[in-house]
């Protein structure tokens, strides 16, 4: 099964207890998103963990040199580039190449194009 697949059945057997959160979203708008995850998560706002990035402390991830980054966008729809090279595989996934997810929380993103 696809993320999709996975995602419309949990919405459908839990409805209202999944929180989606568009990456996109997070780029757009980490300020205004952050908070509100936390508080979904039952968590206290920290106005540090905006400054993730800065943070000293070893990252134990094959990503660390991209934490250390902090929040980017132009990795947004980076598979485009290599979408004449992708025919085949776009023609198995068909319509589902898009996933139409809005995030679940009420944040100025939300008003943003998806």
């Amino acid at each position: 099964h696809s993320y999709s697949d996975v995602m419309e059945h949990w919405d459908k057997v839990l409805p209202g207890r999944v929180t989606h959160i568009r990456y996109e979203d997070m780029v757009k708008d980490l300020p205004g998103m952050a908070p509100k995850i936390l508080e979904k998560a039952g968590v206290p706002w920290d106005p540090v963990v905006l400054e993730f990035h800065q943070k000293k402390h070893a990252v134990n991830t094959l990503s660390t040199t991209q934490v250390r980054k902090g929040v980017y966008s132009h990795h947004l729809k980076g598979w485009k580039r290599y979408e004449e090279f992708l025919g085949s595989l776009l023609k198995r996934i068909g319509s589902r190449v898009e996933f139409k997810l809005n995030t679940s929380l009420t944040t100025l993103s939300s008003y943003y194009p998806a």
